[in-house]
């Protein structure tokens, strides 16, 4: 153990000994240069032996032929962080094994011809987060061992043709963060082996025909965050193996049909922030392994029918934030039979159709708050059996039926707050789902009432539902039919002089300017009104009853009627009123229908003539003498071969 001891010790002093100043060689074959103190590389004196060299964060602004002595061993050469803004052409010729080299994040604005020509083992080049603007077409000629390039964040406006011509090895291309525009038609054509090819962040504005076609190998492809306006619609037929592909922020306004048909193996597939005006009707191929989908920030209108069906094993599709969005057909997510979460908030969608989620069996989570819905159908959920988190708020919703929620039985969150509930005695329904539920209900207490305006403000919860009444006439300010008892509760309660009666005239004006719940409490029980009857219809300008369809008229009522039969009689004269439009007595109704009647029957004489005449004309046509008929036989060929002869 003690001659372990110092044998360890006499190698920690003879690597100190041969360590420069200002660099660390803790580890073996390894040397680390750094510190602003440091101005010229090759006052160092590096020792030939390390097989890794890193110089980072020095104030050294140049690399000469000089800066270090003949490095038969070093393989992996790392400069990052100087100052370099020259690098001579001869500068790594004294690395002849070396496989990596990085130039990252320093000043080089260009870079000398045939700088790399003499390191054929090259495997990994590192010049990204330099100033480089343009390049030599011969630069990589030699590097023909090359498997990863980075030219990221410089600013290289353009490619020149053939540039990566004879990097037949190349498998990882970041190209993203530069000033580039177009690119030359065949500048990937030689790799064939290319896995990754990074090109967003750039100015690209059109992807042309052929541009990927030789790169059968390709896995990844990012476009995203560029100037595209426009993409061919064969530009990705030609990778088969390709399986994350993002497109997100560019300008694309339309996409090609058929455009993402043959990428079968897709995993990641990103358009989402586009001007897109709408989707084609046939976009995805068969596509298995696609599990999520984001479409958010478009201008689409609506989504084609079956557009989905083809990605049949889609967790997760997103919709989201596109306010022209406002109606989704029927079939619009046919085939998503495994989707497990779905995003259709923030839109403008303001109705969804009966059947829209028919195969969403398998949903679990439901986004549909921010949007304008006015009403939605009463069993819009109920394919929805697994759904466990679902979202309204801040959707204009006024009310829903209390079966709404009916088949949710794994329901665990919800959301409704935010909505502007009109608490009337439509919502009684809900409301007693709603305290049934109010554990799973999120800000339950949040949920107010916002019409009527007595009640705005006032906790759902809070709010006592009556039941409806029914009215045999929709109008815009429709009366509500009360019971004898509920009535003269309501008389007594409004007290008026001795003197004067209570005349159904005073008790229900005219129903353009006010409505019956004015003056009935909320409390009065309301049932059903009832149709009038001939009988009733033929004492409203009867002059025995005192009654009359004029609203001027006198007001006092016989001696023999009650209040209730005095309010019936005057719901009766409204009711014709807003038949007819106008008013009529019951003998001129009779006439109009004894006029109308008479009219159709004569139609119907008419009718009749014009038949008999008809049957009389088939009837001689078949009495006449008829001659035989002759048949003539017709020769049919047996084959085209009868034909030809």
């Amino acid at each position: 153990m003690f001659v372990f001891l110092i044998l360890s010790t006499s190698s920690f002093v003879a690597l100190d000994a041969i360590c420069p100043f200002l660099c660390s060689c803790s580890v073996k074959d390894r040397i680390i240069c750094s510190g602003t103190s440091i101005t010229d590389i090759a006052a160092l004196s590096i020792p030939y032996h390390f097989t890794y060299i890193c110089i980072k964060s020095t104030q050294d602004t140049k690399l000469t032929n000089v800066s270090f002595q003949e490095m038969p061993v070093t393989s992996r050469l790392f400069f990052e962080g100087n100052h370099f803004s020259l690098i001579e052409s001869g500068a790594f010729q004294k690395f002849p094994l070396l496989k990596s080299l990085k130039l990252t994040n320093n000043a080089i604005r260009s870079l000398p011809p045939g700088i790399f020509h003499g390191i054929f083992h090259l495997e990994q080049l590192f010049l990204d987060q330099n100033q480089l603007s343009d390049l030599d077409p011969c630069m990589f000629q030699n590097l023909k061992n090359l498997s990863y390039l980075s030219l990221n964040r410089n600013l290289l406006r353009e490619l020149p043709a053939g540039l990566l011509d004879h990097l037949v090895n190349l498998r990882h291309l970041n190209l993203s963060r530069n000033k580039l525009t177009s690119l030359p038609k065949y500048i990937f054509n030689s790799l064939f082996k290319l896995k990754t090819l990074f090109l967003y962040n750039n100015i690209l504005e059109v992807i042309t025909p052929g541009m990927f076609d030789n790169l059968t190998e390709l896995e990844e492809l990012r476009l995203y965050a560029n100037e595209i306006v426009m993409v061919d619609k064969e530009a990705f037929y030609n990778l088969p193996k390709l399986n994350m592909l993002m497109l997100h922020k560019n300008k694309i306004e339309i996409l090609p049909e058929g455009l993402f048909l043959y990428l079968t193996l897709l995993t990641n597939l990103t358009f989402y922030e586009n001007p897109l005006t709408e989707l084609p009707n046939v976009l995805f191929g068969k596509m298995e392994k696609l599990d999520s989908l984001w479409v958010y920030r478009t201008n689409i209108l609506t989504i084609p029918n079956f557009v989905f069906s083809n990605l049949t094993n889609l967790k997760l599709l997103i919709l989201t934030q596109n306010p022209k969005l406002q109606s989704l057909p029927k079939e619009s997510f046919s085939g998503l039979s495994k989707l497990e979460e779905l995003s259709l908030h923030s839109n403008g969608l303001k109705f969804l159709g009966e059947g829209l989620f028919q195969d969403l069996q398998q949903l679990q989570i439901l986004s549909l708050y921010n949007n304008v819905f006015e009403d939605l159908p009463d069993d819009l959920f109920h394919p929805l059996v697994n759904l466990e988190i679902v979202y309204l708020n801040n959707s204009k919703f006024r009310n829903l039926p209390g079966t709404f929620f009916k088949t949710l039985t794994k329901l665990k969150n919800i959301r409704l707050d935010g909505n502007p509930w009109a608490c009337d005695c439509r919502l009684k329904d809900f409301k007693l789902w709603f305290q049934e539920n109010v554990k799973i209900i999120q800000n339950s207490m949040s949920i107010f009432c916002e019409h009527p305006s007595a009640l705005k403000g006032k906790p759902i919860l809070h709010f006592d539902a009556p039941v409806c009444s029914h009215t045999t006439i929709a109008t815009d300010y429709p009366y509500v039919a009360t019971t004898t008892s509920a009535l003269a509760s309501a008389t007594q309660n409004i007290r008026l002089s001795s003197e004067v009666t209570l005349t159904p005239t005073k008790l229900l004006p005219d129903h353009s300017r006010h409505n019956l719940t004015s003056v009935i409490p909320s409390h009065v029980e309301t049932t059903q009104s009832p149709i009038p009857s001939k009988d009733d219809l033929s004492k409203i300008d009867d002059p025995s009853t005192g009654w009359s369809n004029n609203d001027s008229s006198s007001t006092s009522l016989p001696s023999h009627m009650g209040t209730t039969h005095k309010f019936k009689e005057d719901l009766h004269t409204r009711l014709l009123r807003k038949l007819f439009g106008f008013r009529l007595t019951y003998g001129k109704i009779i006439f109009h229908l004894i006029m109308v009647t008479a009219a159709l029957q004569v139609v119907l004489i008419v009718v009749t003539c014009f038949i008999m005449q008809k049957i009389r004309k088939i009837h001689t046509y078949f009495n006449r003498a008829k001659k035989p008929v002759e048949l003539q036989r017709i020769l049919i060929p047996i084959s085209l071969n009868s034909i030809n002869k």
